[in-house]
């Protein structure tokens, strides 16, 4: 039987809306699982601010009190573009433009929030590492002490020398892993669209 003669038998052929509800179901489910991705990360940033602020008032020392105190400062910041970028992505509707041009900005959108944070990453690192540093180290001196002792701050910066660089390989891998895969398909997706 010849695919004219099957298409002529339907009763009822389908429609171009459902056609192109079709094309779009494959990309939709990428994007589906790429917006989960990003709330995730806003999750995850809702779970540690609140540890942040709380590690503030808990601290007695001006200076972990100040590195505990910029890390809740960019952390609240961060909340706020990670839900800036996930509403930008939620906002970004096939149905009513151009769906190529449509996937191009939600990789754009995704790949930009990746690379921003990443890039934070690489000031907050220090920081944090200070923060952790003095926090266990306040245990066992006062901050007086600390900061007169050359040793401390010959090892702090060591610390921070050796933690930047890994913790930035570290959350590199992690987003590739959480989004590599998905925005290659995504990819895929939209140099399809583009050769049809």
């Amino acid at each position: 039987m010849k695919i004219e003669d099957t298409w002529k038998s339907i009763d009822s052929p389908l429609s171009t809306d459902e056609i192109q509800k079709g094309l779009k179901t494959k990309p939709a489910d990428v994007l589906r699982k790429l917006n989960k991705r990003l709330w995730w990360k806003i999750a995850f940033t809702v779970l540690f601010t609140p540890v942040y602020i709380a590690m503030v008032f808990y601290l007695t020392d001006w200076l972990p009190q100040l590195l505990f105190g910029i890390l809740a400062s960019f952390h609240i910041v961060g909340l706020v573009f990670y839900i800036q970028r996930y509403r930008k992505a939620k906002q970004l509707n096939m149905a009513s433009s151009n769906v190529v041009e449509t996937l191009k900005l939600y990789a754009i959108n995704v790949r930009s929030t990746i690379r921003l944070e990443e890039l934070l990453g690489l000031v907050l690192y220090p920081i944090a590492g200070s923060a952790g540093f003095f926090f266990s180290l306040l245990e066992k001196m006062s901050l007086e002490e600390a900061l007169n002792d050359q040793r401390i701050w010959i090892v702090l910066l060591i610390s921070i020398v050796v933690i930047t660089p890994l913790a930035h390989l570290l959350a590199r891998w992690m987003n590739k892993k959480t989004f590599s895969k998905l925005l290659k398909q995504l990819d895929e997706r939209i140099y399809e669209l583009e050769r049809d």
